[in-house]
């Protein structure tokens, strides 16, 4: 099934019935070519003033030398200044008082002036000093929030930092909250635990509540010292007026595995899923790293029940995941596991176990039941967007010459000539393929998911879209289970070579592409480089552990 159009959801359940009446055959393949739309994140920044503030000492430096900036992860608009940015990440449980962190949205000139570049000095600065520079600046009113953002990405030694604040403070009689954050981030970025320990104590005392961007950069900075336990105690207290964060949870995670206290972290790890905060894949990599060689069957339960959660979600390790998974198991005490990498043949068996892999094919009650719940839970409440692309022709030669039958869903708009849709290209691919004009509003992805399971589990369909849209609408975890395991093993995957001239597809495969252990196997799919966002195209490579 192939469709290109821009998609709406009326004039959709008319069209049902037409589709049904001529699409089940006994070999067909449906495909749908569609784009999906990138991801936004909004991020904003907050601002708070209180009556007093505590100046910082400049005697009391303890620089750093400075760093080069490709070695330390402290670019202003990705990095370190983003723990000040994750407040839309917390679930906040209290509304704003008098001395409370208050979100407060950058304004246009701040935001048109956020790259502008100032020069941060090279060494401490006399209050008159940093008047100068101030009144010379096009826009003073923002001038310690830029100067400090240049700081934080030049990686600039502490005490010219903390020059400027006690500049600020005797000017002003205190410190803007944003102002506090900004050297808190720069204090975490070089590890200072003596300034973050300041750093808290006053704010504590300034603002009775602190927001979740200021916990991040506490947690992040102690839980990397010796004070990693007090990074728990924060923890705690961020937990009485919100969700804590990913990031708050993965850096205690880090910090209690570090120290060799696994259980504490397997209980935070618990924590965060049973709060449905996704971990990452590296602090999942960091449990196997920091585990090896380590004893008990508990333990074993625990990185066991991580790989399940890898199964459930279909995710796939990178390779430097991979391979902290296989150096896991090859250093069990007495266990003796082998791993080995390894490409599955098309049959589904394992080249070094001779394991044969779970069948990708559902059962027909599993088949009967979960085209009954997407065509009522997600044909019957659609409404969805999609751009589709014009190019076509080629993918129905290359599919054609398989001989299966196709049915390509287009739009009525298809049929009128133009520069996209040329009247002979049309008759020449309706000379290959059956064709169903939709309304130029209706919604494809509905279409195939209808037209393909209502031509039996035989179908498979060709798109470009992941359908994560269409699984959110099942609304339970079974369910949504069997449509990713049905998806694995029907969606065809297309790509283009290298030259981008020909078009190339990679078929469903018969065996399910998902981690799967028979109890003295495991069988683990893994892609080559990490991939933050989700993809359809299931991985082809293998690790084959084995216990002998």
């Amino acid at each position: 099934m192939a469709l290109f159009s821009q998609t709406g959801h009326r004039g959709f359940q008319a069209l049902l019935w037409k589709c049904h009446m001529f699409w089940p055959v006994s070999r067909c393949l449906a495909a749908s070519f569609s784009i999906p739309t990138r991801e936004k994140i909004n991020c904003f920044s907050f601002m708070t003033s209180s009556s007093t503030a505590l100046p910082v000492d400049p005697k009391d430096t303890g620089v750093l030398p400075t760093e080069k900036r490709s070695e330390i992860d402290c670019k202003e608009e990705k990095g370190w200044d983003e723990e000040t940015k994750e407040i839309p990440e917390g679930k906040h449980h209290f509304s704003s008082s008098v001395g409370a962190a208050k979100k407060w949205s950058m304004s246009p000139v701040l935001s048109r002036h956020k790259f502008t570049n100032v020069q941060p000095p090279e060494k401490p600065l006399q209050s008159e000093e940093w008047n100068r520079l101030r009144e010379n600046f096009q826009l003073p009113e923002i001038f310690e929030e830029l100067m400090l953002n240049s700081m934080i990405r030049c990686n600039t030694p502490i005490d010219v930092a903390k020059s400027l604040l006690t500049h600020v403070a005797k000017r002003n009689g205190d410190i803007a909250y944003s102002v506090l954050v900004k050297y808190l981030t720069l204090c975490v970025q070089q590890g200072q635990v003596s300034e973050i320990r300041d750093v808290y104590d006053i704010m504590k005392v300034r603002f009775k509540i602190l927001e979740i961007g200021a916990y991040n950069l506490f947690i992040k900075g102690l839980s990397n010292s010796d004070q990693w336990r007090m990074a728990l105690t924060l923890l705690e207290e961020a937990k009485k007026i919100m969700i804590p964060s990913r990031t708050s949870y993965e850096s205690c995670i880090k910090a209690a595995s570090c120290h060799q206290e696994m259980k504490l972290a397997f209980e935070l790890y618990h924590e965060m899923l049973t709060k449905d905060v996704v971990p990452t894949l590296d602090v999942l990599q960091s449990f196997f790293d920091f585990s090896k060689g380590m004893k008990g069957a508990e333990l074993q339960k625990e990185l066991f029940g991580i790989l399940l959660y890898l199964r459930e979600n279909q995710i796939y390790p990178h390779e430097t995941f991979m391979r902290s998974i296989k150096l896991w198991f090859e250093s069990i005490p007495g266990r003796n596991w082998r791993g080995h990498l390894t490409n599955i043949k098309d049959s589904g068996q394992c080249p070094v176990c001779n394991h044969q892999l779970e069948d990708s094919n559902l059962t027909e009650e599993e088949y009967n039941n979960l085209s009954e719940r997407i065509i009522r839970d997600v044909i019957h409440g659609t409404d969805t967007f999609r751009k589709t692309s014009p190019q076509l022709l080629d993918a129905i030669n290359c599919l054609a010459k398989d001989n299966v039958r196709l049915l390509v869903l287009g739009r009525k708009h298809m049929m009128i000539n133009s520069s996209n849709w040329k009247r002979e290209i049309m008759k020449e691919m309706q000379n290959k393929a059956d064709f169903f004009f939709a309304e130029n509003i209706s919604d494809d992805d509905a279409f195939l998911l209808y037209a393909t399971l209502r031509s039996g589990k035989h179908c498979k369909f060709v798109t470009r879209d992941f359908l994560r849209d269409h699984k959110a609408c099942l609304s339970d975890s079974l369910t949504r289970h069997l449509f990713r395991k049905w998806q694995r093993g029907h969606q065809i995957v297309l790509s283009s070579s290298g030259d981008g001239k020909r078009i190339n597809f990679l078929p469903a495969l018969q065996y399910d592409c998902v981690v799967q252990t028979t109890g003295d196997t495991w069988h683990i799919p893994y892609k080559d480089v990490f991939e933050e966002k989700y993809s359809y195209q299931v991985p082809r490579k293998w690790l084959c552990i084995q216990q002998k």
